[in-house]
Protein backbone atom coordinates (compact mmCIF):
# COMPACT_ATOMS: atom_id res chain seq x y z
CA UNK A 1 0.00 0.00 0.00
CA UNK A 2 2.86 2.37 0.74
CA UNK A 3 4.42 1.83 -2.28
CA UNK A 4 1.69 2.05 -4.39
CA UNK A 5 0.68 5.50 -2.69
CA UNK A 6 4.18 6.44 -2.84
CA UNK A 7 4.79 5.42 -6.45
CA UNK A 8 8.46 4.48 -5.49
CA UNK A 9 8.92 0.28 -5.85
CA UNK A 10 12.54 -0.87 -4.79
CA UNK A 11 13.28 -3.83 -7.15
CA UNK A 12 13.80 -6.13 -3.97
CA UNK A 13 11.27 -5.40 -1.78
CA UNK A 14 12.70 -7.56 1.18
CA UNK A 15 15.10 -4.68 1.95
CA UNK A 16 12.54 -2.10 3.37
CA UNK A 17 11.52 -3.73 6.52
CA UNK A 18 7.99 -2.82 8.66
CA UNK A 19 10.56 -0.30 10.85
CA UNK A 20 11.56 1.46 8.12
CA UNK A 21 8.80 2.67 6.50
CA UNK A 22 6.20 5.41 7.92
CA UNK A 23 3.29 4.23 9.72
CA UNK A 24 -0.15 4.47 7.57
CA UNK A 25 -3.09 6.03 9.13
CA UNK A 26 -4.75 2.68 10.44
CA UNK A 27 -1.67 1.71 12.10
CA UNK A 28 -0.07 4.75 13.29
CA UNK A 29 0.12 4.92 17.67
CA UNK A 30 0.26 8.90 17.46
CA UNK A 31 -1.59 11.72 16.91
CA UNK A 32 1.02 13.81 16.52
CA UNK A 33 4.13 13.94 14.18
CA UNK A 34 7.93 12.40 16.13
CA UNK A 35 9.07 15.60 16.28
CA UNK A 36 12.87 15.09 17.75
CA UNK A 37 13.36 16.98 21.22
CA UNK A 38 16.48 18.73 21.87
CA UNK A 39 19.04 16.61 23.80
CA UNK A 40 18.81 18.50 27.67
CA UNK A 41 15.26 17.26 27.28
CA UNK A 42 15.91 13.90 26.22
CA UNK A 43 17.98 13.56 29.33
CA UNK A 44 15.22 14.70 31.99
CA UNK A 45 12.79 12.65 30.16
CA UNK A 46 14.89 9.46 30.32
CA UNK A 47 15.57 10.50 33.82
CA UNK A 48 11.80 10.56 34.75
CA UNK A 49 10.98 7.31 32.93
CA UNK A 50 14.00 5.52 34.91
CA UNK A 51 12.45 6.98 37.93
CA UNK A 52 9.71 5.97 37.83
CA UNK A 53 10.83 2.23 37.25
CA UNK A 54 12.74 2.98 40.32
CA UNK A 55 9.68 3.91 42.13
CA UNK A 56 8.02 0.84 40.78
CA UNK A 57 10.91 -1.41 42.31
CA UNK A 58 10.61 0.41 45.60
CA UNK A 59 7.00 0.47 45.64
CA UNK A 60 6.32 -3.23 44.72
CA UNK A 61 5.87 -6.16 47.75
CA UNK A 62 8.64 -8.30 48.73
CA UNK A 63 8.35 -12.14 49.83
CA UNK A 64 10.94 -12.50 53.39
CA UNK A 65 13.08 -14.98 51.32
CA UNK A 66 14.15 -11.91 49.23
CA UNK A 67 14.33 -9.51 51.65
CA UNK A 68 16.41 -12.55 53.38
CA UNK A 69 18.88 -12.79 51.00
CA UNK A 70 19.45 -9.24 50.03
CA UNK A 71 19.62 -8.21 53.66
CA UNK A 72 23.27 -7.46 54.70
CA UNK A 73 24.63 -9.83 57.65
CA UNK A 74 26.96 -7.92 59.15
CA UNK A 75 25.39 -4.58 59.05
CA UNK A 76 25.50 -3.21 62.95
CA UNK A 77 23.32 0.66 61.88
CA UNK A 78 21.56 1.33 59.11
CA UNK A 79 22.58 3.74 56.51
CA UNK A 80 21.36 7.43 57.56
CA UNK A 81 21.62 8.93 54.20
CA UNK A 82 21.38 7.08 50.75
CA UNK A 83 23.86 8.51 47.48
CA UNK A 84 21.68 9.84 44.88
CA UNK A 85 20.36 6.58 42.30
CA UNK A 86 22.09 5.66 39.81
CA UNK A 87 19.64 7.08 37.28
CA UNK A 88 19.75 10.94 38.52
CA UNK A 89 23.77 10.61 38.26
CA UNK A 90 23.65 9.57 35.25
CA UNK A 91 21.17 12.21 34.05
CA UNK A 92 23.17 14.55 35.37
CA UNK A 93 26.44 13.16 33.87
CA UNK A 94 24.49 13.29 30.17
CA UNK A 95 23.07 16.57 31.09
CA UNK A 96 26.13 18.24 31.19
CA UNK A 97 27.30 16.83 27.46
CA UNK A 98 24.18 18.85 26.18
CA UNK A 99 23.86 22.29 24.81
CA UNK A 100 22.25 22.96 28.37
CA UNK A 101 25.48 21.98 30.09
CA UNK A 102 25.62 25.56 32.79
CA UNK A 103 22.76 24.02 34.42
CA UNK A 104 24.91 21.13 35.95
CA UNK A 105 27.38 23.98 37.12
CA UNK A 106 27.89 26.49 39.45
CA UNK A 107 28.97 29.21 37.70
CA UNK A 108 26.67 32.54 36.89
CA UNK A 109 24.03 32.03 34.12
CA UNK A 110 25.09 34.55 30.99
CA UNK A 111 22.69 35.70 28.20
CA UNK A 112 24.23 33.66 25.78
CA UNK A 113 23.20 30.63 27.98
CA UNK A 114 20.07 29.67 26.48
CA UNK A 115 17.47 27.73 27.86
CA UNK A 116 16.57 24.33 25.82
CA UNK A 117 13.75 24.80 23.53
CA UNK A 118 10.55 22.76 23.77
CA UNK A 119 8.71 21.58 20.39
CA UNK A 120 5.37 21.69 21.55
CA UNK A 121 2.66 18.54 19.47
CA UNK A 122 0.16 19.57 17.81
CA UNK A 123 -3.03 18.91 20.27
CA UNK A 124 -6.09 17.66 18.33
CA UNK A 125 -9.47 19.39 19.08
CA UNK A 126 -11.50 17.74 22.17
CA UNK A 127 -14.61 16.29 20.55
CA UNK A 128 -17.88 16.70 22.51
CA UNK A 129 -18.70 12.94 21.69
CA UNK A 130 -16.32 10.40 22.06
CA UNK A 131 -14.92 8.64 18.99
CA UNK A 132 -16.19 5.24 20.60
CA UNK A 133 -19.59 6.37 20.70
CA UNK A 134 -20.83 3.91 18.45
CA UNK A 135 -19.23 1.02 20.06
CA UNK A 136 -20.48 2.26 23.23
CA UNK A 137 -23.74 2.33 22.09
CA UNK A 138 -24.24 -1.18 20.92
CA UNK A 139 -26.19 -3.56 23.05
CA UNK A 140 -24.62 -5.53 25.85
CA UNK A 141 -25.10 -9.23 25.20
CA UNK A 142 -22.66 -10.47 27.64
CA UNK A 143 -20.84 -10.08 30.89
CA UNK A 144 -17.55 -9.87 28.84
CA UNK A 145 -18.85 -7.70 26.67
CA UNK A 146 -20.12 -5.28 29.63
CA UNK A 147 -16.54 -5.58 30.94
CA UNK A 148 -15.01 -4.59 27.53
CA UNK A 149 -17.49 -1.58 27.35
CA UNK A 150 -16.79 -0.50 31.17
CA UNK A 151 -12.73 -0.43 29.82
CA UNK A 152 -13.25 1.37 26.65
CA UNK A 153 -15.16 3.48 28.72
CA UNK A 154 -12.25 4.18 31.19
CA UNK A 155 -9.75 4.25 28.66
CA UNK A 156 -11.15 6.98 26.77
CA UNK A 157 -11.90 9.30 30.16
CA UNK A 158 -8.01 9.14 30.72
CA UNK A 159 -7.23 9.41 27.86
CA UNK A 160 -9.54 12.90 27.63
CA UNK A 161 -7.77 13.92 30.94
CA UNK A 162 -3.96 13.33 29.37
CA UNK A 163 -5.15 15.23 26.71
CA UNK A 164 -6.53 18.37 29.17
CA UNK A 165 -3.13 17.56 31.17
CA UNK A 166 -1.26 17.79 28.13
CA UNK A 167 -2.92 21.34 27.09
CA UNK A 168 -2.00 22.69 30.96
CA UNK A 169 1.68 21.57 30.80
CA UNK A 170 2.59 23.45 27.03
CA UNK A 171 0.50 26.00 28.30
CA UNK A 172 2.73 26.28 31.38
CA UNK A 173 5.82 25.76 29.21
CA UNK A 174 5.47 28.52 26.99
CA UNK A 175 4.43 31.07 29.74
CA UNK A 176 8.11 29.70 31.54
CA UNK A 177 9.55 30.39 27.95
CA UNK A 178 8.30 33.86 27.36
CA UNK A 179 9.45 34.49 31.23
CA UNK A 180 13.12 33.09 30.09
CA UNK A 181 12.97 35.37 26.88
CA UNK A 182 12.30 38.21 28.98
CA UNK A 183 15.01 37.58 31.99
CA UNK A 184 17.38 36.86 28.98
CA UNK A 185 16.63 40.31 26.91
CA UNK A 186 17.34 41.44 30.48
CA UNK A 187 20.25 39.78 31.63
CA UNK A 188 22.07 40.63 28.15
CA UNK A 189 21.36 44.08 28.12
CA UNK A 190 22.87 44.54 31.23
CA UNK A 191 25.76 43.02 30.18
CA UNK A 192 25.75 45.06 27.27
CA UNK A 193 25.91 48.28 29.58
CA UNK A 194 28.39 46.70 31.95
CA UNK A 195 30.44 46.21 28.76
CA UNK A 196 29.79 49.90 27.46
CA UNK A 197 31.28 51.29 30.88
CA UNK A 198 34.27 48.73 30.82
CA UNK A 199 35.33 48.56 27.26
CA UNK A 200 33.35 51.99 25.66
CA UNK A 201 31.10 49.32 24.15
CA UNK A 202 33.32 47.04 22.85
CA UNK A 203 33.21 43.59 22.91
CA UNK A 204 34.90 41.13 20.57
CA UNK A 205 33.76 37.85 21.78
CA UNK A 206 30.73 37.04 23.92
CA UNK A 207 27.79 38.57 22.64
CA UNK A 208 26.08 35.86 20.71
CA UNK A 209 26.96 37.27 17.34
CA UNK A 210 28.99 35.54 14.43
CA UNK A 211 32.40 36.74 14.18
CA UNK A 212 34.29 37.35 10.74
CA UNK A 213 38.34 36.98 12.65
CA UNK A 214 39.49 37.96 9.19
CA UNK A 215 37.29 41.13 8.92
CA UNK A 216 38.21 44.79 9.09
CA UNK A 217 35.77 45.39 12.27
CA UNK A 218 36.77 42.40 14.35
CA UNK A 219 41.03 43.75 13.35
CA UNK A 220 39.89 47.23 14.35
CA UNK A 221 38.43 46.30 17.64
CA UNK A 222 41.41 43.88 18.20
CA UNK A 223 43.79 46.28 17.66
CA UNK A 224 41.74 48.69 20.00
CA UNK A 225 41.38 45.70 22.70
CA UNK A 226 45.16 45.50 22.58
CA UNK A 227 46.12 49.35 23.33
CA UNK A 228 43.49 49.55 25.95
CA UNK A 229 44.60 46.72 27.41
CA UNK A 230 48.70 48.42 27.26
CA UNK A 231 46.89 51.36 28.82
CA UNK A 232 45.47 49.69 31.27
CA UNK A 233 48.53 48.05 32.82
CA UNK A 234 50.06 51.64 32.28
CA UNK A 235 47.77 53.10 34.74
CA UNK A 236 48.11 50.44 36.81
CA UNK A 237 51.26 50.98 37.47
CA UNK A 238 51.13 54.46 37.42
CA UNK A 239 48.41 53.80 40.52
CA UNK A 240 50.74 51.80 42.05
CA UNK A 241 53.39 54.28 42.15
CA UNK A 242 51.32 57.04 43.60
CA UNK A 243 49.96 54.88 46.06
CA UNK A 244 53.32 53.92 46.96
CA UNK A 245 54.45 57.79 47.34
CA UNK A 246 51.23 58.98 48.61
CA UNK A 247 52.26 56.13 51.76
CA UNK A 248 55.43 58.02 52.35
CA UNK A 249 53.81 61.48 52.42
CA UNK A 250 51.10 59.58 54.95
CA UNK A 251 53.87 58.66 57.46
CA UNK A 252 55.69 61.57 57.28
CA UNK A 253 52.04 63.89 58.20
CA UNK A 254 51.58 61.21 60.99
CA UNK A 255 55.18 61.46 61.97
CA UNK A 256 54.82 65.50 61.90
CA UNK A 257 51.31 65.33 64.01
CA UNK A 258 52.70 62.92 66.46
CA UNK A 259 55.15 65.13 67.23
CA UNK A 260 52.75 67.86 67.69
CA UNK A 261 50.73 65.91 69.94
CA UNK A 262 53.96 65.36 72.34
CA UNK A 263 54.50 68.82 72.39
CA UNK A 264 50.81 69.69 73.19
CA UNK A 265 50.78 67.43 75.39
CA UNK A 266 54.39 68.91 77.20
CA UNK A 267 52.49 72.00 77.29
CA UNK A 268 49.44 70.39 78.52
CA UNK A 269 51.73 69.31 81.71
CA UNK A 270 52.83 72.96 82.14
CA UNK A 271 49.60 74.70 81.80
CA UNK A 272 48.48 72.14 84.74
CA UNK A 273 51.07 73.13 87.54
CA UNK A 274 50.53 76.59 86.51
CA UNK A 275 47.16 76.41 87.03
CA UNK A 276 47.62 74.54 90.57
CA UNK A 277 50.23 76.97 91.44
CA UNK A 278 48.27 79.81 90.52
CA UNK A 279 45.06 78.42 92.64
CA UNK A 280 47.31 78.04 95.33
CA UNK A 281 48.71 81.51 95.52
CA UNK A 282 44.73 82.69 95.36
CA UNK A 283 44.11 80.51 98.14
CA UNK A 284 46.91 82.18 100.39
CA UNK A 285 46.15 85.95 99.07
CA UNK A 286 42.39 85.65 100.18
CA UNK A 287 43.25 84.46 103.45
CA UNK A 288 46.18 86.89 103.95
CA UNK A 289 43.12 89.46 102.51
CA UNK A 290 45.70 90.82 99.64
CA UNK A 291 45.75 90.90 95.83
CA UNK A 292 46.83 88.25 93.58
CA UNK A 293 49.90 88.41 92.12
CA UNK A 294 49.09 87.53 89.09
CA UNK A 295 46.06 86.43 86.87
CA UNK A 296 44.96 82.89 86.29
CA UNK A 297 46.98 81.32 83.33
CA UNK A 298 45.15 80.61 80.12
CA UNK A 299 45.84 77.81 77.49
CA UNK A 300 45.74 80.73 74.97
CA UNK A 301 49.16 81.64 75.58
CA UNK A 302 51.31 78.92 75.76
CA UNK A 303 50.89 78.23 71.58
CA UNK A 304 49.00 75.48 71.58
CA UNK A 305 49.56 73.60 68.12
CA UNK A 306 46.79 72.73 65.59
CA UNK A 307 47.27 68.99 64.04
CA UNK A 308 47.98 68.98 60.32
CA UNK A 309 45.48 68.24 57.61
CA UNK A 310 44.83 65.00 55.89
CA UNK A 311 46.91 65.43 52.51
CA UNK A 312 44.16 65.35 49.77
CA UNK A 313 44.77 62.45 47.02
CA UNK A 314 45.00 63.35 43.80
CA UNK A 315 42.33 63.82 41.73
CA UNK A 316 43.01 60.88 39.15
CA UNK A 317 43.76 58.38 42.44
CA UNK A 318 41.83 55.44 43.41
CA UNK A 319 39.48 54.93 46.24
CA UNK A 320 41.72 52.32 47.60
CA UNK A 321 43.79 54.22 50.22
CA UNK A 322 40.92 55.47 52.23
CA UNK A 323 40.58 51.90 53.12
CA UNK A 324 43.78 51.25 53.93
CA UNK A 325 44.81 53.90 55.81
CA UNK A 326 42.01 54.55 57.88
CA UNK A 327 42.93 58.05 59.70
CA UNK A 328 40.83 60.61 60.48
CA UNK A 329 41.01 64.15 59.39
CA UNK A 330 39.73 65.72 62.78
CA UNK A 331 42.45 64.62 64.86
CA UNK A 332 42.46 66.35 68.15
CA UNK A 333 44.30 66.44 71.35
Amino acid sequence: MAFKKTGVIPLNRDVVTEQMMAPSLESSSRATLPIPQSSPIKAMSSMIVDYLDYQKIQTAPRDEDDDALTQAPSSPTPRTSAPAPLFARAAVDSLSRTSGSFLTTSSPLKSTSAPPAFKPFTISPIKSTSRYAPLLLREVLSAREQELVDALREADARDTARKLSMIEMQAGVLLAGMYSTRAQTQLQAQETKTTKKKKGGRRKMGDGKAKYFTGEDFFRMAQQDALDKEEEEANKERRKVDKESRAGVLADWQAMNNAIRDRNEAKKVTFTADVVAWEAERDEAKAEKRRKEWDKPKWKDYGSERLLPRPKKPADDDESDSSSNPDADGDSD
